[in-house]
């Protein structure tokens, strides 16, 4: 064969377009609607899935452990200031009897108060001719009830009291229901009343 039919018979071979069948192997996997890109779009849309669960699992979890915190936030206040509540309740000084029935006052809600202001003349009275003196010990105090949306909770007391009355000494052991209401952002004594003691094994 001599170089000039061989150089003709390579430009026909270029000039020749390739088939059909070879033009869409090769272009099988880059076509729009091609089974590459299908499977490229849905590994992208299970990664965009992944990346969102994420995301907002995250988010879902940041939201209840803030609510938790808030909820841990607001027994240590119910707590608090239902400790200092059963002190100024229970501890009482017949020589300082203001003072006492002030602290009850600041620590109760309006109704309360006005409570304690209409019966402070009686008591005044009966404290000091008893001479009555009391020192609280709180033994334990844990939150039964807590809606902090409503502003509203309650909780258990187990305290002992050093007596002095009428010449006389005498320790006890109370427990006392609590009922304490949000106002202002304080939690304040709503009601309180003394619960039976159970004896152990009953």
């Amino acid at each position: 064969m001599s170089a000039e039919h061989a150089v003709a018979e390579d430009e026909a071979t270029a000039d020749t377009p390739e088939p059909a069948t070879a033009v869409a192997a090769k272009d099988k996997w880059t076509l729009p609607g091609s089974p590459r890109v299908w499977l490229f779009g849905s590994g992208a849309f299970a990664l965009a899935a992944l990346v969102v669960a994420i995301v907002f699992g995250i988010m879902w979890l940041v939201a209840e452990m803030d609510g938790d915190r808030d909820l841990a936030s607001a027994r240590d206040d119910v707590l608090k200031d239902g400790t200092a509540a059963v002190l100024a309740y229970t501890q009482v000084d017949y020589q300082n009897l203001d003072a006492y029935f002030q602290k009850q006052k600041d620590v109760s809600s309006d109704d309360m108060a006005k409570q304690i202001q209409q019966a402070q003349p009686n008591y005044s009275k009966a404290l000091t001719d008893q001479k009555v003196k009391v020192t609280t010990t709180i033994q334990d105090i844990a939150v039964e009830e807590l809606n902090d949306h409503d502003g509203k909770a309650s909780f258990l007391a187990a305290i002992s009291t050093d007596t002095s009355a009428g010449g006389k000494n005498a320790t006890k052991a109370l427990r006392l229901e609590v009922q304490m209401t949000r106002v202002d952002g304080t939690w304040k004594l709503s009601g309180i009343d003394q619960v039976p003691l159970v004896a152990a094994g009953k």
